[in-house]
């Protein structure tokens, strides 16, 4: 008979005490065993020991984690950058330098993270204490010889139960052991593990190999059969089969059988031999993807670009580690102290530091840009403890003239200088018997045009990238035709439209509009509604705010630019334009932003100065205000606001301007052609 081989069957030791629990399978509520497919032993046994991508794939993840160094650090209550790692923490030394007097820290965290992988009851952690309450020891207890017993009532666990290398049963209180599992969605005492999803294609993988080595070590299927009709003696029949040796040396040979004509059969011209290079390639697809490592991170990075092989490694310590070291690192929390937390240090790892090196280098240009303060890079930089937190790291500045923008409302005082103060223009005509015009600050609502001016070209330059980034995601242009093409067997790439709702973002604009703005107008509203009851000698009050006589405002203009660079998005992607001309069209959207911004910023500011001077004389109840419409006198300026200079009213009535009637210049309640780029004011004074 051919000799064959099989492999030998591995079987669970039995329970080392006879009177003991028995061990041998994992215990579920109401009976169901969920560890019996893949018991930690079969895991070992018939996974990681006969299975080089499993091996390899188990090996590679906890050679990294055991790698890392775990830190313990204060917690941060804040967003600033993460506070510096504790260095004499016990934590510290016994899982980075020596765990136990059997392992040093490295070998500890390394067969715990593979018992994560390959064991469904998890990892079982005793800690030792000394009577002080130090840390002494960490050991691991052996997965197959322990469990959680459930308790009663709101207890989920009433102790842990162990065996001993020598047959003892140990009993252990909650607090003695610390169990990592990666948790399975339904059972709560049993964890979930990569094998369970691939088991199949383990076993598939093994079974071929089998297949293929059993061919070649047993010739399964001879090259060919040479029949002899007729008789042979035994000694003939030797000699000549002896010609067709078999054994790996002789795989494919021909075989005699006695026989009277001689009749030859080739049996070697329909093989199957491909089926076996298909399966373990699908295998290894499965296997690896399961345990959610590259193939270019087990050291074969053939077939792949350097730019491939860094993107799969990416992924890989993006995907698939962080969240095993969390599991690891979490085990650890409560003996980290109160206000610490526990984690594994990755500063280090180079595609990690690559990315952050990247968005580094975007910060500083959008410092540069005026879209990003001071304060914010230094704590994305993570040297937040050497820039003090102040209005002026806080604050945008802008190219033009680095002028600041405030990050809230008080930060504005110490970033505005006091507006300078000048002669009002003298009136053209007085009414007979009238009083002097009230000196007031005239130069007050060209200081917050400026302002305003500035940061709103700020905003149309981050509104324009950000759409511009938006456009160039990748989690944007999925599905959609602007998809790039990463071969055939991309299934990202669809003819969807761009999401134009989701790049062009009004939400944030509105958001980041009152952000900015809000300060500079509330600060000069307050400075005009105090110029005016200072001059009129009434006692000082609360001003009535102005923001919410502009926002609405200042909200439909946004709405509408939105809804315009949308459509221009959406003609241009439905038009057939790649994505190069979309960001020219988006960019030239921009351009035309800004210019809008400039007329609206003269708007915004004109309104604020005469709205809080009119609140403010309200509030004083003083009699006898009367305002003069004073226009422009240089050639520009509109012929119905040309018109109605000189017009006066009392306090509270509208004037008429053309066909409409205005409250003051700019007034947020008139048509667009009568308030845009209004550069009126109104005159002040006290007709007795």
């Amino acid at each position: 008979m051919p000799r064959r081989w099989f492999p030998t069957l591995r079987r669970p030791l039995p329970p080392a005490a006879k009177s003991g629990p028995d061990y041998s399978l994992n215990w579920t509520p109401a009976g169901i065993d969920r560890a019996r497919p893949w018991s930690v032993e079969r895991a070992v046994q018939d996974g990681m020991e006969r299975a080089v991508w499993i091996y390899k794939a188990v090996d590679t993840i906890a050679n990294h984690a055991a790698d890392r160094l775990l830190r313990v650090r204060p917690r941060s209550d804040s967003s600033d950058e993460p506070l510096p790692p504790l260095t004499d923490h016990p934590l510290y030394e016994a899982m980075n330098v020596k765990a136990n007097p059997l392992e040093v820290a490295f070998i500890l965290k390394k067969r715990a993270s593979m018992q994560l992988l390959l064991s469904k009851r998890g990892v079982f952690l005793e800690p030792t204490f000394t009577r002080g309450g130090d840390l002494l020891r960490i050991d691991l207890l052996p997965p197959g010889r322990t469990r959680p017993v459930p308790g009663k009532g709101a207890d989920l666990i009433s102790h842990f139960e162990t065996v001993t290398p020598t047959g003892e049963l140990r009993t252990l209180d909650v607090d003695r052991v610390r169990w990592i599992r990666n948790p399975h969605p339904l059972d709560p005492y049993a964890g979930i593990t990569p094998l369970e999803a691939a088991g199949l294609s383990a076993d598939l993988d093994f079974f071929t190999r089998l297949y293929n080595l059993s061919f070649v070590h047993n010739d399964a299927r001879p090259g060919g059969v040479i029949g002899i009709d007729g008789d042979m003696d035994d000694s003939e029949l030797r000699l000549l089969r002896a010609k067709f040796a078999g054994g790996p040396s002789g795989a494919g040979a021909w075989t005699v059988l006695s026989g009277g004509n001689v009749t030859v059969t080739d049996t070697s011209t329909t093989p199957r031999d491909m089926a076996y290079e298909t399966v373990s390639l699908n295998s290894k697809v499965e296997l690896l993807a399961a345990f959610g490592v590259p193939e270019s991170q087990l050291g074969n990075a053939s077939g792949r670009t350097y730019d491939n092989a860094q993107a799969e490694k990416l992924q890989f310590w993006e995907v698939t580690m962080p969240p095993h070291l969390s599991l690891l690192a979490a085990a650890f929390q409560t003996d980290a102290g109160d206000g610490n937390e526990v984690y594994f240090d990755t500063s280090d790892i180079d595609v990690l530091r690559n990315a952050r090196s990247k968005r580094l280098t975007e910060a500083r240009e959008e410092v540069a840009a005026g879209v990003r303060s001071v304060r914010s890079y230094a704590e994305l930089a993570g040297y937040a403890d050497e820039v003090d937190d102040t209005p002026a790291t806080r604050a945008l500045y802008l190219t033009s003239g680095r002028t600041p923008i405030p990050a809230r409302a008080a930060d504005t005082q110490a970033l505005t200088p006091a507006p300078p103060t000048g002669q009002p223009r003298p009136a053209k005509t007085l009414a007979p018997g009238a009083a002097s015009d009230l000196p007031l600050d005239e130069t007050a609502a060209e200081t917050l045009h400026a302002r305003l001016d500035d940061a709103l070209q700020a905003l149309a330059v981050r509104w324009t990238e950000r759409t511009v980034a938006r456009l160039g995601s990748p989690r944007y242009r999925k599905g959609t035709r602007h998809w790039d093409d990463r071969g055939s067997d991309d299934t990202r790439a669809g003819g969807k439209d761009l999401p134009v709702e989701l790049v062009v973002d009004l939400a944030t604009w509105q958001q980041e509009a009152a952000q900015a703005l809000r300060p500079l107008v509330e600060h000069a509203a307050v400075a005009a509604a105090a110029e005016l009851r200072g001059t009129l000698g009434t006692p000082d009050a609360e001003p009535d705010t102005v923001w919410p006589v502009l926002a609405p405002l200042l909200a439909d203009w946004l709405t509408s630019h939105a809804a315009v660079l949308a459509e221009e998005v959406r003609d241009a992607d439905r038009a057939g334009k790649d994505l190069a001309k979309i960001t020219d069209t988006t960019r030239d959207w921009g351009r035309s932003f800004t210019a809008w911004a400039t007329v609206s910023a003269r708007r915004l500011a004109t309104a604020t100065i005469e709205i809080a001077r009119d609140h403010a004389a309200a509030a004083s109840a003083r009699a006898g205000l009367v305002r003069r419409w004073v226009a422009h006198d240089d050639g520009r300026t509109r012929p119905d606001h040309e018109a109605a200079d000189g017009q006066t009213q009392p306090l509270g009535q509208p004037f008429t301007v053309g066909q409409d009637l205005l409250r003051h210049p700019a007034d947020p309640q008139a048509p667009p052609g009568q308030a845009l780029n209004c550069r009126c004011r109104l005159a002040w004074r006290i007709q007795h």
